[in-house]
């Protein structure tokens, strides 16, 4: 499988992670895979073949181009066709001034694009399909972004601004005192901009450095990779783990999904934070 990233305009880049490509003729991935949760959301331009969500043994098509929501679990997706995706990923929070809609309304699910960017879709995905290569489609994109940028400025730094305090000290409590905000506000504008809760998000980040460190051989054993990632003991890091994917953390390595695999790379860019302890 051909998978690329290209870096977006330098004034899109507080908001837009990266731009990807990926293409592969034959089916890349095994039946069922699993999307983890890792803070990102992203406009899909798929086109391939269609695939499925898994839930439970029910598959439901995700057809066309379409936008998968933050994750608060992982999703369960079997992508067994002609894979040919141009996508936009967004940094946390990075979504709110071009959609104009809060974020936790489209969370942990896979939307159709025209949702929220309504008639302008069609024309979008015809320019990007009929482009003559990725850059030019990376232009394309920076032109429509830009041109969209125009909402909810304030609110998206704050929040930002927030996502590394709160990362750095793992407690509310410090946040709310360093910005003079009220636990309410502070809650109001993560799932606003970001679309999960400040604790929910400071879960996922450190899950996704435990991700990369189990398949990164970092360390001698699971144990130790929940206690470097602010879990308090074996327990808490299955517990919360499980709850985030629906296996435990041996289980899902034993797994070995291919998709996790791919994204490691990218996974390991967006952890430049560190993992800190969840509130007591």
């Amino acid at each position: 499988m051909e998978y690329l990233e290209f870096k977006p305009d330098g004034r899109l880049a507080k908001y837009v992670e990266c731009y990807w490509y990926a293409f592969s003729p034959r089916p890349p991935f095994q039946d069922r895979e699993s999307l983890i949760p890792d803070g990102t959301i992203e406009c899909m331009f798929n086109f391939g073949d269609s695939y499925s969500q898994l839930v439970g043994d029910v598959r439901e098509a995700v057809k066309g181009s379409h936008v998968i929501g933050i994750r608060k679990e992982a999703l369960t997706i079997s992508q067994t066709g002609r894979q040919h995706f141009f996508c936009i990923r967004f940094k946390p929070g990075g979504t709110y001034p071009f959609f104009g809609v809060p974020a936790h309304l489209f969370a942990n699910a896979f939307h159709g694009m025209s949702d929220l960017f309504g008639k302008e879709t069609g024309e979008l995905e015809e320019r990007l399909y009929h482009a003559k290569d990725n850059r030019e489609r990376v232009v394309i994109c920076d032109g429509f972004l830009l041109g969209r940028f125009n909402e909810g400025i304030y609110e998206v730094e704050f929040a930002q601004k927030l996502v590394p305090a709160l990362l750095a000290a793992g407690n509310i409590k410090q946040v709310l005192t360093d910005f003079n905000v009220t636990h309410k506000t502070l809650g109001r504008r993560f799932e606003r901009v970001l679309g999960v809760s400040p604790m929910e998000f400071v879960k996922i980040k450190r899950f996704n450095r435990a991700v990369h460190a189990m398949y990164g051989c970092e360390f001698k054993s699971l144990t130790d990779i929940g206690y470097s990632c602010g879990y308090y003991d074996q327990s808490h890091f299955i517990r919360e783990f499980k709850r985030l994917t629906g296996l435990t953390p041996k289980n899902f390595l034993e797994r070995q999904f291919t998709i996790v695999q791919v994204i490691q790379p990218a996974l390991a860019e967006r952890l430049s934070q560190k993992c800190a302890p969840e509130e007591k």
